[in-house]
């Protein structure tokens, strides 16, 4: 039962679904500890030499007459490239959450109402959990993806974030086009950031609100994407895309929006241990999501009691120490998401 849970809760996810995931079954330890995560290296350097030393024409004067192979000098310095090392480098995250939920089936209801037990009951224990994780991710999107942690120097070599001030919206025809080229010219220098930040072009997503929606749909220059055919949460929000980001509309957003890639989040979760006394009860990891779930009776009330739980932490991927862009140490700072602030203002009347 608890793949098919899980199954369904995967269809479900919408911004739940976007961040990287890493899951462990086996887990030891409860809330409040942490789960070490190997970040990736980079690659590793090439090393470079050119010609050890000129070869000169013995015969002075004579330009028909090259260097024959035994008159090269041999090599004087040691030419083997120093052996790379592939730096896994490892950040904590901590299981901050034990997140539950459960529903009771009294013998009554076995017996005479519960005809389909995915749609009854699965899928409503799992459509709590999407919803859930939606709220949840979309808060943690707000108060992490930024480069606020960035110094000055390290701004001026990958960019920092991003703020528009587009006209206040009056229904013309112009007015809409120039918010449409606002959001548009922000989100070009958006990229621009991304890209000089190094941050992989593919798996890119632009999180935004139903009002920035509006906007880019009403601009002449954009063409949504239809995903409606798609049964996955996550498919059916991506309304297009632009400037080589997937856009992701959620109502927990506003006039904002937020650009990152997939890597720059991640969410590890982990399963509380079966305990002794539960009827029955199984742990699976589908898709990078560990869950737990546990059947139980009541002798009492003739009644089951049927959960689903996991325990979970987010965090934001920050690069490795000797990360560098340009000449500038960038070190452990967070740089593959950014935010864009829209600010609404009078429209210009002119001279």
């Amino acid at each position: 039962m608890t793949i098919a849970a899980l199954g369904i809760l995967d269809r479900q996810l919408t911004l739940g679904g976007i961040p990287a995931r890493y899951s462990e079954l086996n887990f030891r330890g409860g809330i409040g500890d942490v789960i070490n995560v190997n970040r990736e290296s980079r690659g590793i350097p090439v090393q470079e030499s050119g010609i050890s030393t000129p070869i000169k024409n013995p015969i002075t004067g004579d330009k028909n007459v090259f260097a024959a192979a035994s008159d090269r000098p041999l090599p004087t310095v040691d030419r083997r490239a120093p052996n790379g090392f592939i730096n896994e480098t490892r950040f904590p995250v901590q299981l901050t959450t034990l997140a539950q939920n459960a529903t009771a089936l009294g013998m009554e209801q076995v017996a005479f109402d519960l005809k389909q037990f995915g749609s009854q009951v699965l899928s409503k224990l799992t459509r709590g959990f999407a919803e859930y994780f939606d709220d949840t991710i979309a808060s943690f999107i707000k108060a992490n993806v930024n480069r606020a942690g960035l110094t000055a120097a390290q701004k001026t070599a990958v960019g920092g974030d991003v703020t528009v001030d587009i006209p206040t919206a009056d229904g013309t025809a112009q007015n809409l086009t120039e918010r449409a080229l606002a959001l548009r010219t922000a989100l070009v220098d958006a990229r621009m950031n991304m890209n000089l930040a190094l941050v992989p072009v593919s798996e890119r997503y632009l999180i935004a609100g139903p009002e920035v929606e509006a906007i880019l749909l009403k601009d002449p220059e954009f063409v949504a994407v239809d995903y409606s055919g798609d049964t996955n949460a996550l498919r059916r929000a991506t309304i297009g895309r632009i400037y080589g980001f997937d856009i992701v509309i959620h109502n927990s957003f506003g006039l904002e929006m937020y650009l990152f890639h997939k890597s720059a989040m991640l969410i590890a979760s982990a399963t509380p241990a079966l305990p002794m006394g539960a009827v029955t009860g199984s742990i699976q990891s589908v898709n990078g999501i560990a869950t737990r779930m546990l059947v139980d009776y009541d002798y009492g009330l003739k009644q089951d009691t049927i959960g689903l739980d996991t325990m979970y932490g987010l965090a934001t991927i920050k690069e490795d120490p000797d990360y560098s862009v340009r000449g500038t140490v960038i070190g452990e700072k967070f740089v593959r998401g950014l935010k864009i602030s829209i600010t609404e203002v009078a429209p210009s009347t002119g001279a």
